[in-house]
């Protein structure tokens, strides 16, 4: 038992006991049936290997209630923890994701901008005069407006497609973690 609750780090306290005292019971009910304290733990498993099974399904419902960059990189180290296949994909991943960071870093700096550009074209307009502003440059700024929200409402439904996928990804590994 002290093996699995040491096991069980990303739960809160009252969790963690919850589940000790449901393998405390199965241990109790088994224990009527005859059975030695061996074969019991042969019959429920490593509580190393349950502990790992069971902070990866607690993370993946974490990152399920609250999509937070925390929770997802919690179930990811969860995930981690079941096999090394695991570990060697989010590793890969993660050298992607630093690669494609630049344009992502990008695409968060420049898309405001884009849909900001009227105000920008205001400020200057105040600071240098609205007789220097011409035809161009508020053309400019309504093509700004226009694939700024284009480019914004594309990035949101990009961003719930991967969490999404990463979530699909996450239960997968656990289904292939239990061998099913």
């Amino acid at each position: 038992m002290k093996f699995l609750e040491s096991g069980l780090k990303f739960m809160i306290a009252k969790e963690k006991r919850d589940i000790v005292d449901e393998y405390i019971l199965h241990f109790a009910e088994e224990g009527h049936k005859y059975k030695s304290e061996e074969e019991i733990s042969k019959e429920l498993g490593n509580p190393e290997e349950i502990a790992k099974e069971l902070n990866a399904v607690y993370a993946i419902n974490k990152v399920e209630e609250n999509k937070s960059i925390r929770s997802m990189f919690t179930a990811l180290l969860s995930i981690m923890g079941l096999n090394m296949m695991n570990c060697i994909i989010i590793i890969v991943s993660f050298f992607v994701l630093l690669i494609l960071l630049p344009f992502i870093l990008a695409y968060i700096i420049g898309v405001p901008f884009m849909i900001l550009s009227p105000l920008i074209l205001i400020v200057m307009g105040f600071i240098n005069g609205f007789n220097t502003i011409g035809f161009g440059e508020i053309s400019e700024s309504i093509k700004g407006i226009m694939i700024g929200t284009i480019l914004a409402f594309l990035g949101y439904f990009i961003g719930k497609f991967i969490v999404r996928l990463m979530i699909k990804y996450l239960r997968w590994n656990m289904l292939i973690a239990r061998g099913k």
